[in-house]
């Protein structure tokens, strides 16, 4: 049986898509940023893989997927070129504004797919603001908290952090091409932040929770 494909709202006309309001079809909002990934993953991982779960999302939930926001609150890795950051306010009117337009335009149940943790803070804010004006179904899923549960039984260690266990292993089963193990070095890539000394830029792009817990597993 072939395999049902993703619904994308950028290719689809105005009569297709009075249908999807119609027939209250979810819609899934990716959410990443452009920032280091380690040096054995793409920069836009983050907005990479947020599409992709978007995308198998709507199939499984016949929802329609809109175009990402690409540019997110990049953080740590804010001088590592390339980063997208600007003012956290702006962030968040601007999601903001692209939400309550869906909503206003009649779509009634938005699911945001977020990649990136420095944007977590910013959605919850949005998110909460929006709850309270208008009846609309809202939810924010950010998928690399949900996957660590999984990361001591698949891998036998505990989760990782940022380019590390978790992305790498999504980022294989998806786009294995877009990965080059041969970059990964431990001893340069590896960095555990500690709040009692925050260092910037970080000395390595693999920010791990844990030492030597959570690498990139290729």
């Amino acid at each position: 049986m072939k395999k049902q494909s993703a619904r994308f709202l950028k290719t689809m006309n105005t009569v297709e898509i009075e249908k999807l309001l119609a027939d209250d079809t979810p819609l899934f909002l990716p959410l990443g940023t452009l920032e280091a990934h380690g040096r054995h993953l793409p920069t836009g991982t983050d907005t990479i893989l947020a599409e992709k779960i978007a995308e198998e999302l709507s199939i499984l939930l016949g929802g329609v997927v809109a175009p990402a926001v690409e540019y997110g609150l990049t953080k740590v890795l804010a001088q590592t070129s390339p980063a997208s950051f600007f003012p956290e306010e702006l962030y968040e009117g601007f999601v903001e504004k692209v939400i309550e337009a869906f909503r206003s335009q009649g779509f009634k149940t938005i699911i945001i797919v977020n990649g990136h943790g420095g944007n977590r803070d910013s959605l919850r804010k949005v998110v909460r603001r929006l709850a309270r004006v208008r009846p609309t179904g809202l939810a924010v899923i950010n998928w690399w908290l949900l996957s660590e549960r999984f990361v001591e039984p698949v891998y036998g260690c505990r989760p990782g952090g940022h380019a590390a266990v978790e992305e790498t292993a999504l980022m294989l089963h998806y786009f294995p091409e877009m990965v080059v193990s041969k970059n990964y070095n431990p001893a340069s890539d590896d960095y555990v932040p500690d709040e009692g000394i925050w260092l910037f830029p970080p000395p390595g792009e693999v920010l791990l929770d844990n030492p030597n817990q959570g690498q990139p597993d290729f």
